[in-house]
């Protein structure tokens, strides 16, 4: 066996530092904008702390107060309901629309950048614009209503508690459902064609070749869409504050509203932390909790 010459013995340890030179900016830039803003976090998270004074270590007094204050708890349910409506709204409303509009026509394509067009808008700006389309007074639609003799109809939309939530779920629906008619009008490109010609033969008609060969072949993509629904809807935070801003009486305060204004309004980012971290983690559990029963089902059917 020949023996290895000097040069060959340094080899792996040049290319080894070689990597951890490439790879030392990455994990610096990591470090310093993800892992140490993180563990800050958790350790704000135990203290009473306004942000300019000392911080005061507290224990877990603060996740005690998180888990007693009813305002908190209630935005998960707020925002639970959001969630579900999004997943109507948004979810079922773009796949519905990915499907009526799967056509290389001129004008199916001008109606597909038309309902794709609200994406352009940020959540801010079109929060802004519904504001004043659902405004009891001079809004666009309770005029319209007025104007056709629907008087009945007209409503304070963002100011009574069983209207305000309902609403902000139907401008979120407007906004995003293009997002997701594009994700499931390109999945719907790859079916093959094939397997609707054989459908179409076996005498199954447009309803049931949606349910027995678009439907089965879009489930990775109908579950990749109901996660993003889902992680966002507790993300949510523009459309409720430029809006509602949670209120009115606190019916549509969900988990970012309530962080905000106890973290910036009330002076207490202490409390405020503590209220993201409990954020995080119920977000990441639930993540953890889809993927897991996705995966199995993946291996049931497979």
């Amino acid at each position: 066996m020949k023996d290895k010459t000097p040069e060959d013995r340094l080899q792996p340890i040049s290319t080894g530092a070689a990597n951890l030179v490439f790879v030392a900016p990455a994990m610096l830039l990591f470090g310093l904008f993800v892992l140490f803003p993180l563990l800050s976090a958790v350790y704000f998270a135990f203290t009473a702390w306004n942000g300019f004074s000392e911080p005061v270590w507290v224990g877990l007094a603060n996740f005690r107060r998180a888990f007693a204050d009813t305002v908190h708890l209630a935005s998960y349910w707020h925002v639970t309901l959001y969630i579900l409506g999004t997943l109507f709204f948004e979810v079922s409303f773009g796949l519905l629309m990915a499907v009526l509009l799967n056509s290389d026509r001129f004008g199916f394509s001008f109606m597909r950048g038309m309902f794709f067009s609200p994406m352009i808008l940020s959540m801010s700006a079109a929060g802004v614009l519904w504001a004043f389309v659902l405004d009891y007074r001079t809004g666009l639609l309770n005029s319209v209503f007025d104007a056709l003799g629907l008087d009945f109809l007209v409503q304070p939309w963002l100011s009574q508690s069983s209207t305000a939530l309902l609403a902000i779920m139907f401008v979120s629906g407007w906004k995003f459902a293009g997002f997701y008619m594009i994700i499931f009008f390109a999945a719907i490109r790859r079916i093959p064609r094939n397997l609707y010609e054989a459908a179409t033969l076996d005498g199954a008609g447009p309803v049931r070749q949606f349910f027995d060969v678009t439907l089965p072949l879009l489930r990775q993509n109908m579950m990749v869409a109901v996660l993003i629904a889902v992680t966002g809807g507790f993300a949510g935070f523009d459309l409720f504050f430029t809006l509602t801003n949670g209120g009115p009486f606190n019916s549509t305060e969900v988990p970012a509203t309530w962080i905000i204004k106890q973290a910036f309004d009330q002076n207490q980012l202490g409390y405020g932390t503590a209220l993201t971290v409990v954020l995080a983690v119920v977000v990441t559990i639930i993540s953890l909790i889809y993927l897991h029963i996705s995966e199995r089902a993946n291996v049931i059917r497979y």
